[in-house]
């Protein structure tokens, strides 16, 4: 579907004439672009008038230099996107002061003097729903508005055909990220309806009367036991679309867990008292003003890094997916507040692959006491390599500091686990395979029905080789993981209304069996590891058949930068529009055909695997029902003529069947007649198979990663095919004249003669 009309679908009917005009730009490219290519041989310049009339009407006055001449295109069409980007940044203020609005009015209900009675309450609770739904299309409204305006400026490109450094998307990408409407964080927004619902629960159950919160996790400290945990925690894959619905239906139900140390937040969280949670919202608010101190300033997300070790025969890979259940499953992880990096200067923990405690006690690292027994601190990363970290680490697990407040049953199990590590560890030469990193939002159940349930949703999940920075400005290497990663902890399994919700949203998915560790390995050493998961192959195909769109707003913007350096790279090359023919290796066989490739794209090596996109697949099935049409056609025009022939009759009005009764000799005609049909029967035959057998070898030599010319650039069967159809179709007008200009001979003669007596004639 054209994206014009997926906005007109898409979009709010309420915000649609605030949107980009994306159709309407899509006209002004006819005007500012002058396509030389399109142009007659007399150069006029074809008719844009009803274009210019449209664009005019939408942009006004701002469009008066638009056909001139003075101004290079990407100038003039700039003009108009920033016409455009203007109208979104307003609206998008204006969604943000209404949301705004609706807040206080929330936050102003909650403040009533006395007790609130239930209407108040359910006042209460319709306000914070406006508020998240106002939430939710605000969100959908930056995302439609940002792929918009990545997908006007490549279509630009595209018309104006001037890709690489001298492209207007080079240049516009970056600075459309810096907008209002997307750069403008919503982490204020987010924590002030979560403290709204916070203080909801505690006036409904009554202050403190049911169960009271847990005390906050911060990197201060953690709680100083755990109940009874479940053994793992349960992980599900969620479409970033959904993402701020589900978070704002999550925050509904669940605390929201902040790695701000010393903030408001713990300060809150410290207290049973709905009241306070509505004194911490007030003041939020009130920074929030445009012109207010703590505006932008709020992190809700955390820096989560995991770090995957193994050994040169991938053994713990292989354990993770053939059985969970059964491999020791480590990991190192770090999780620390969004203005930092994981890095050497912070220590982390070694904890068991899925631990529960990552989600609730040791949610935030460095920890400064221990409260599972599945986990363990790592030293300081210097110069040593991390298999002798991770044997100190072990051999120290139950002697540190932090291990001091454990049970001395909790202390065998971690003696257990530390065990395990230290028995891989000295078994193989272990080294950092993949690193995970993911921005994380944690949250926990706060009301009995929730109690024990610990979540945590991981956006903008990457993986690389070695750990990165920033998560936008990701390694080179790094590879984006497309969906959200949603991780719950439950001692009755995950289950409740939440889930329910959230799989009603049709944007959660579950895997059996998955591990984003295994994945990781898998994804960046897909030649090394001995198999691949059964879940790889499907995650593969849904990664590369759906638009960068479809994975939200870093993953869409990364893909564009990525796609315009490939561009910028494509055009440096002076041989970009030649066909290259590469040299045959010493493997190939003599006189197999030279691997051809487009200059700026190299031949993948050999027994590299690559993405098998399914339109390669259609486009060949395409190319085999084009020619089925044709010679079917062929066909049914040469069995006409040859029953036709069949028909014919001689002198004594009868047919004189021959060979076989295939031919018909009562007269020279039919067996001519006969002999033609037959023959373009023949060559339909003969052409459907050659159809059929070169359907076949393109689908070979896509599986098998051959991309020869002698497989997809064949010459010999449509030349043939086009000589065989061009000789039957001049035999067949020799036929039909030859006839006629000896008759018209013969007449010419007789009349010649007209003036000869008749026994001259004679």
């Amino acid at each position: 579907m054209k994206f014009g009309k997926q906005i007109k679908r898409l979009a709010d009917p309420t915000h649609l004439n605030h949107c980009i005009a994306y159709d309407v730009l899509k006209k002004a490219i006819n005007v500012v672009v002058a396509d030389e290519s399109k142009l007659p041989e007399g150069g006029e310049v074809p008719d844009i008038g009803d274009d210019l009339k449209e664009v005019n009407e939408a942009f006004g006055q701002s469009t008066g230099a638009l056909s001139g001449s003075a101004r290079p295109p990407d100038s003039r069409f700039h003009g108009l996107l920033q016409h455009e980007l203007a109208k979104v940044n307003r609206f998008a203020n204006l969604l943000l002061r209404t949301l705004l609005d609706t807040l206080r009015e929330a936050q102003r209900l909650a403040s009533k003097p006395g007790a609130l009675n239930e209407e108040g309450l359910s006042s209460m609770e319709r306000s914070l729903d406006t508020a998240a739904e106002q939430l939710v299309q605000l969100e959908h409204f930056r995302r439609l508005n940002f792929t918009g305006f990545r997908k006007i400026v490549k279509k630009f490109d595209k018309r104006s055909s001037r890709a690489g450094t001298g492209s207007l998307a080079s240049w516009f990408l970056p600075a459309l990220l810096r907008e209002f409407f997307v750069a403008e964080p919503l982490d204020s927004h987010l924590l002030a309806l979560a403290w709204g619902y916070a203080a909801l629960r505690r006036y409904r159950r009554g202050s403190g009367a049911a169960t009271a919160p847990t005390p906050p996790v911060n990197g201060n400290g953690a709680a100083a036991a755990a109940a009874a945990a479940p053994v793992s925690t349960s992980t599900f894959w969620l479409m970033p679309p959904a993402r701020m619905r589900a978070l704002c239906t999550l925050i509904k139900r669940f605390e929201l867990m902040s790695p701000m140390s010393g903030s408001a937040m713990e300060n809150a969280a410290s207290s049973s008292s709905p009241s306070a949670y509505v004194e911490q919202m007030r003041r939020l608010l009130l920074s929030m003003a445009p012109d207010g101190p703590a505006r932008g300033s709020c992190r809700l997300r955390a820096h989560c890094s995991l770090v995957y070790c193994d050994s040169p025969d991938f053994g713990e890979y292989v354990g993770r997916i053939r059985n969970p259940e059964g491999s020791c499953g480590f990991r190192c992880r770090q999780t620390l507040e969004g203005g930092q990096v994981a890095g050497s200067t912070n220590s982390g923990l070694v904890e068991r692959d899925g631990s529960c405690s990552a989600l609730g006690a040791h949610a935030f690292t460095p920890v400064s006491q221990l409260s599972s027994p599945d986990a363990f601190p790592i030293p300081q990363q210097g110069s040593a390599s991390m298999q002798s970290l991770l044997a100190v680490a072990a051999r120290d697990a139950v002697s540190t500091e932090e291990a001091a407040g454990l049970s001395s049953t909790a202390r065998v199990s971690l003696q257990a686990f530390a065990n395990q590590v230290q028995d891989v560890t000295s078994k193989a030469s272990l080294a950092p395979v993949a690193v995970v990193s993911s921005s994380r939002v944690l949250l926990r159940g706060d009301t009995p029905a929730t109690e024990g349930v610990s979540i945590a949703l991981d956006e903008d999940v990457q993986f690389s080789r070695q750990p990165g920075g920033s998560l936008a400005m990701a390694p080179s290497d790094a590879i984006d993981f497309p969906y959200c990663l949603l991780e719950v902890a439950s001692g009755e399994g995950a289950s409740g209304p939440w889930l329910e919700e959230l799989w009603s949203y049709a944007a959660l998915r579950t895997v059996q069996g998955f591990s984003v560790g295994a994945h990781a390995v898998a994804s960046l050493h897909q030649q090394e590891v001995p198999e691949l998961p059964h879940w790889y192959e499907h995650l593969h195909t849904m990664e590369s058949s759906a638009p960068p769109e479809a994975w939200g707003l870093m993953l869409e913007w990364r893909a564009a930068v990525n796609e315009e350096a490939q561009e910028g790279a494509d055009a440096g090359s002076t041989a970009a529009s030649k066909v290259v023919a590469l040299a045959p290796p010493a493997t190939q066989p003599k006189g197999a055909a030279p691997v051809v490739h487009t200059a700026g794209e190299p031949a993948p090596p050999a027994g590299v695997s690559v993405p098998l996109e399914p339109k390669n697949f259609m486009a060949s099935e395409r190319t085999m029902l084009e020619w089925i049409h044709t010679v079917i056609a062929l066909a049914f025009l040469g069995i006409g003529l040859w029953k036709y022939s069949l028909s014919l009759k001689g002198e004594d009005a009868v047919p004189r069947p021959m060979a076989m009764g295939l031919l018909n000799a009562a007269t020279f005609s039919s067996l001519v007649l006969g002999c033609y049909s037959l023959v373009l029967v023949a060559i339909a035959v003969c052409f459907a198979w050659y159809a059929v057998l070169s359907h076949n070898a393109r689908l070979s030599a896509l599986f098998a990663n051959k991309h020869t010319e002698g497989v997809f650039n064949r010459r010999l069967g449509p030349g043939l095919f086009a000589g065989a159809i061009g000789v039957a179709l001049f035999s067949h007008l020799v036929v039909q004249v030859v006839p006629l200009w000896l008759a018209l001979g013969s007449d010419d003669s007789i009349s010649g003669m007209g003036g000869l007596p008749a026994s001259s004639r004679t």
